[in-house]
């Protein structure tokens, strides 16, 4: 038994034949940004229907002009979402991003906001994974 949790020596936690974490299905697009709006705009909602390991979230800013403001919300009861985490980015910045892994149990939303006055739109290639 590993740790008290049931698990073989052979077993990771993040077997889904342990029962214990699957792994996100991935999740690959590319969103097209207004950078005119300063209102939040949603990238990607993923669907979770069993306590999910996501191992990472990349977003290429290589388009974008604006400095923008990265939230990643998890859904709480069902309907309700809850920020837990937000990340600033700047324009000096790398064009490659990488949000670290978290466990998620229910849906989650990735939003970018901007200040806006920026020309138009933008494509932003995105993975969950």
């Amino acid at each position: 038994m590993l740790h008290g949790i049931g698990l073989t020596n052979q077993q990771s936690i993040y077997d889904p034949a342990a029962g214990i974490f699957n792994a996100v299905t991935q999740a690959t697009g590319t969103f097209s940004f207004d950078e005119t709006n300063a209102a939040e705009q949603t990238l990607a909602t993923i669907t979770i229907t069993f306590r999910s390991m996501i191992g990472g979230i990349w977003l290429d800013f290589v388009n974008v002009t604006q400095n923008v403001t990265i939230s990643i919300y998890h859904q709480i009861d069902g309907v309700n979402y809850r920020k837990f985490q937000e990340n600033a980015w700047v324009i000096a910045d790398d064009d490659g991003v990488l949000l670290d892994g978290f466990t998620a149990y229910r849906n989650i939303r990735i939003t970018l906001t901007c200040g806006g006055g920026g020309a138009g739109a933008v494509d932003i290639p995105y993975a969950v994974v």
